[in-house]
């Protein structure tokens, strides 16, 4: 394999001359560049791809970020983004960041190194001015989840409305004390906790924020709960969850307390994932239309990187209550 000092030598230059004009250093004249270019393509030698992006060509790569890859929502998500990805003929690299910034950070570097073309972004929480100065770039592409004050675009259901015709539901069948379980932290800009809100008003529901339960995530998240609900006096009597994982581990945990699903606890699911079908009972949730966001965010991202109009901006993509048996 080629070394920096092969293309050095190739090139009749310094090491160093080299690797300014893999950074694309002002000192390193044009003519330069292309002598080491060229050298580098005889002799197979392109690093992350940066002189590709150099000489002004595209990696062909773009990115997805996730939270946990274990969540089968994002496994789904990611298959129709890389389905997309290289029929439009690019590839995909999964990144995650199990809720880790640093980790976030780290991952959109990969852009401005030119390691990247672009990346979906699938859980944004905090909008720093990098995110915002990539996505002014078109470099970046929302979707699935935006928990912040700033208005963006964001390729996703209308998460307000479908939290609050999900709570509607579990109103009308009569519960008043409705817990609202989540993995993230109470945060006022949760367009979900919002629709949870607006329902809870409408029927002069008092809010009580003893009834959030934050950090419960997965089908270990929703065993928590139920250990959690079982030692109050008063326990909910319904239980408006963030994932079908999570009211799945409600409902396996449930049956090993004599709980009965719904009789005893109503359970809503969110996502509509295949397990929300084989759980006894079936899981009553709030679907989203997985596979068209991941196609129309990599639409949108690789439309942005060629230039030309993006298929879509602030899709807000049309969701509906599947009922089952936990309500």
């Amino acid at each position: 394999m080629a070394s920096i000092e092969d293309v050095a030598k190739k090139a009749k230059v310094s090491v160093t001359t080299v690797s300014r004009a893999l950074n694309d250093h002002p000192y390193v004249s044009d003519k330069t560049k292309k002598k080491i270019f060229k050298a580098m393509e005889e002799l197979n030698y392109f690093p992350n791809s940066v002189a590709q992006q150099l000489r002004g060509k595209r990696t062909n790569m773009i990115g997805v970020i996730i939270a946990y890859i274990t969540n089968p929502f994002f496994a789904n998500l990611i298959n129709a983004i890389e389905k997309t990805a290289i029929a439009k003929g690019y590839h995909l690299v999964v990144m995650q960041t199990q809720g880790k910034p640093e980790l976030e950070k780290f991952y959109l570097e990969m852009i401005q190194k030119k390691q990247l073309d672009g990346i979906i972004m699938t859980n944004l929480e905090v909008a720093t001015d990098t995110i915002l100065q990539l996505i002014a770039e078109n470099k970046i592409v929302l979707c699935n989840r935006y928990i912040g004050i700033k208005e963006l675009d964001v390729i996703q259901i209308d998460e307000r409305k479908a939290s609050y015709a999900g709570t509607k539901l579990l109103l009308e069948k009569g519960h008043k004390k409705i817990a609202f379980c989540t993995g993230n932290i109470m945060n006022p800009q949760d367009l979900r906790y919002k629709g949870y809100q607006d329902a809870l008003n409408e029927f002069g529901v008092e809010i009580d924020e003893d009834l959030f339960y934050p950090h419960l995530m997965g089908i270990q998240g929703g065993r928590i709960f139920v250990q959690k609900i079982l030692s109050q006096d008063v326990p909910p009597t319904a239980v408006f969850t963030n994932g079908d994982e999570v009211a799945a581990g409600i409902i396996s945990e449930a049956r090993k307390h004599n709980l009965l699903i719904p009789t005893d606890l109503a359970v809503l699911g969110f996502d509509d994932q295949p397990i929300a079908s084989l759980t006894n009972p079936e899981i009553t949730t709030i679907h989203q239309p997985i596979e068209e966001m991941g196609r129309l965010a990599a639409e949108s991202l690789i439309a942005k990187i060629e230039g030309h109009e993006s298929p879509t901006r602030a899709a807000k993509l049309d969701t509906f209550i599947k009922v089952r048996e936990s309500v």
